[in-house]
């Protein structure tokens, strides 16, 4: 081992005494932050790596032939290598430490990048489990990789030939699995192809999930090669007639195919580290009790064709994956059943039957285009009912959809939510819908669709009430049934803008809110005014002279979660068009829980606000903003007031159908809520799963460019820098005069 550490050691030194390393780290760093921090992090202002892993494979792709080129091949011209192997040391030893070091390089290149990490940190939290199974991915693909170029460079005496040859072959590596390539080879060899590619193994640790089949790809690919470059290695040494010979290229052969065995047909292998936050690839607890006591059976049938096309074959084993823990949690009351349609017409009628439709998908051939039928859909079945997904399109949300039909199906009693949405101004362009979160409340509640006179009218059998918009006006006594229905331990989801609903013009005016009458023993109101965000918002797209351009829109807020309940926990943010404050002043101390609030960037427009987004907005008085609350009048012993909970939200659009289809945690927000409010939180901690990367906000626009700048200039600089010192010292090294020192001052 002393003996691999010791041309490791060199290796790395060798890399370190040339300005060629330096050169190579300079370029790679400034080259990955530029890509990085203009077309990913800052282009969509979301704090997430994946932009940097994604491009990762394709910088590797380049840097590692160019690293690794000379190891052997420059040994070999010199003739250095028979030097050195006149020393203690065998083949394998100098192999393995010439490996080492050059991967020491990489891995060195790689943590150069990390301060991009840090700069994100002062943007948004990180999840510190996700970035490590990131850098943990990388360095096993750096390994991967490294080992191709040192058997490339056993090749050939030339520098730049090992280089392109790495290349090619790193290229042939990555190209095998990429989507485009995939679309065009026929099924069977596309499945090959996909789990002998480098992309698709890389894909699910940069997500933050270690699979163990991924870890044997990349530990089996630097083995594989390596042995390739000990063969090339020994082949310089024994006779190319020897049986030596003969029987060490048959034993590497035979390592090989069995590495290539292994990763072929290893999909049962098991072994799953999920660093994700909340644990989102794994099931969780609420899940695993939900299916560990089920009263009966409950079939799921999976309906899949055994021919898909490649971007869904790496689906199809997530699903699997997802389906087999399910079945481990059962405890022999959840059964899966996995069929083909295209096996019987049987089967294929079952699918149709149960709600499972064949799907068309695009087959690429070597000269023609088709399209053929496929099937990737579920059925849950319980007693005599059944639920079903007719075609499963991702797996980060499956874990809730089974979850909450299973619970759906098997719930005996479910609480009653009253749902009223209140009438907007004519001048509205387009009528608001909330069809998809009434349909998600149905899974798990029954909904009941109220009027203004049963509004004011509870009646015993409503648990919750959804009230979207608030109306003009109530008669007295409709109000005091309201109270009565919060007095008595009713809750409600209070939903309402202080300012009139944006219609044919630019401008809106404020009103009052005829709900903040039955909110006043809570102290809580939702005020007048329209909040807008300097610094977390969205963006639009507006007409030019050139086409359209993209500009951030103030009014369309990304409200930031204070994760201070079980309600917002787990979520990252909501988006928030047109949006009103809360004022919670006159609430008891203990019984108010901010839900979510805007940047330090945010401001007011009080009494009228307009809409066009190319309006200047004042920068006087920005500070946080509150935009969401619950309340909890039971959380204190003292309370005098209604004994029902209530969340508050300034904003009656965010849970429309066209803003919760692209923003999921708004979807995922509203359910929360109502569950919270009914007292019901089972699904809470499942749902929240279906999780997108924390928004990226920056208290100033200085920080944010000097985080920027500092990665893509200031890392290059500081390398540069050190590079110019070593460099120096080394040539005053070089240059210092040898003298010889007589024998007698040696002696004394």
């Amino acid at each position: 081992m002393s003996a691999i550490w010791t041309v490791a050691r060199r290796e790395l030194k060798m890399l370190f005494d040339l300005p060629t390393g330096y050169i190579l780290l300079v370029v790679f760093i400034a080259f990955n932050d530029y890509m990085f921090f203009v077309f990913g992090a800052y282009r969509f202002n979301v704090a997430s790596l994946r932009p940097m892993f994604d491009l990762l494979p394709w910088l590797f792709l380049f840097f590692i032939p160019l690293v690794t080129m000379r190891s052997l091949a420059e040994d070999v011209r010199t003739g250095t290598i028979e030097i050195v192997l006149a020393q203690p040391i065998t083949e394998l030893q100098l192999l393995l430490g010439k490996f080492l070091g050059q991967l020491l390089f990489v891995w060195i290149a790689l943590g150069l990048t990390f301060p991009t990490v840090i700069g994100l940190s002062l943007g948004a939290d990180l999840h510190a489990g996700v970035i490590v199974a990131q850098y943990f991915g990388a360095a096993l693909l750096a390994a991967g990789l490294t080992a191709v170029g040192v058997w490339t460079s056993s090749l050939t005496r030339n520098q730049i030939t090992a280089a392109i040859i790495a290349i090619a072959a790193m290229f042939v590596l990555l190209l095998i699995s990429w989507t485009p390539v995939l679309d065009g080879l026929p099924p069977s060899l596309s499945t090959v192809a996909l789990h002998l590619g480098v992309l698709s193994h890389f894909r699910d640790i940069a997500r933050g999930v270690i699979d163990l089949r991924d870890v044997i790809y990349f530990t089996t690919l630097a083995a594989a090669f390596l042995s390739l470059a000990y063969t090339s290695l020994m082949g310089r040494r024994l006779s190319p007639a020897g049986e030596g010979l003969k029987r060490l290229r048959m034993a590497t052969v035979l390592m090989v195919v069995g590495l290539v065995v292994i990763n072929l047909f290893g999909r049962n292998i098991r072994g799953r580290l999920d660093l994700t936050p909340g644990r989102a690839y794994t099931l969780s607890r609420a899940t695993r009790d939900l299916v560990g006591n089920l009263s009966d059976i409950v079939t799921l049938k999976w309906f899949v064709s055994r021919e898909l096309p490649p971007e869904l074959a790496m689906l199809r084993r997530d699903i699997d994956d997802v389906l087999r823990d399910y079945r481990g949690a059962g405890r022999g009351r959840l059964r899966v059943i996995v069929q083909d349609p295209a096996e019987s017409p049987e089967i294929e009628e079952e699918a149709r039957n149960l709600g499972v439709p064949p799907v068309q998908f695009n087959v690429v051939g070597e000269s023609e285009f088709t399209v053929r039928d496929g099937y990737l859909g579920l059925a849950i079945q319980f007693a005599d009912q059944t639920e079903t997904i007719p075609f499963i399109q991702r797996t980060d949300d499956l874990e809730y959809r089974l979850s909450s039909a299973i619970r759906g199906m098997t719930l005996e009693d479910k609480a009653t939510v009253g749902f009223y949405i209140a009438p907007v101004a004519q001048q509205q362009p387009t009528p608001r819908s909330f069809n998809t979160f009434r349909q998600e409340l149905q899974k798990t509640y029954e909904v009941r669709t109220m009027s203004l006179p049963e509004v004011g009218q509870p009646s015993d059998s409503v648990d919750v009430m959804v009230l979207i918009g608030a109306p003009d006006a109530l008669a007295l006594d409709q109000m005091d049934r309201l109270r009565a229905f919060l007095d008595r331990g009713g809750s409600a989801l209070f939903m309402a803008d202080g300012m009139q609903l944006p219609g044919q013009s630019e401008f809106v005016m404020a009103q009052d809110v005829l709900w903040n009458e039955l909110l006043e023993p809570y102290g809580i109101k939702i005020q007048s005014d329209m909040a807008y965000d300097l610094l977390s918002n969205e963006q639009v797209a507006l007409p030019t002279q050139f086409g359209q351009m993209v500009a951030p829109y103030p009014l369309w807020i990304r409200a930031l979660s204070t994760r201070r309940s079980s309600v917002n926990q787990d979520i990252e943010g909501v988006f928030m068009p047109w949006t009103s404050t809360l004022d919670t002043s006159g609430a008891v101390e203990g019984t108010v829980v901010p839900l979510f609030v805007t940047s330090q960037g945010a401001g007011i427009d009080s009494m009228m606000a307009m809409l066009a987004p190319q309006r200047r907005f004042r920068r006087d008085g920005l500070g946080v903003r509150l935009l969401g609350a619950a309340v909890n009048p039971l959380a204190v012993d003292d309370f005098d007031g209604p004994r029902g909970r209530v969340i508050v939200v300034g904003n009656s659009d965010f849970l429309q159908d066209r803003f919760v289809q692209g923003t999921a945690s708004n979807l995922a927000f509203g359910l929360n809520a109502v569950d919270w409010l009914a007292q019901d939180e089972a699904l809470i901690g499942i749902r929240a799963k279906n999780r997108t990367p924390p928004a990226l906000v920056f208290s100033s626009e200085t920080k944010r460019d000097l985080v920027k700048y500092a990665n893509i200039i200031g890392i290059p600089l500081l390398i540069i820098a050190l590079a110019i010192l070593r460099l120096l010292k080394r040539r005053q090294l070089i240059r210092r005069r040898y003298v010889r020192v007589a024998a007698s001052e040696v002696a004394a």
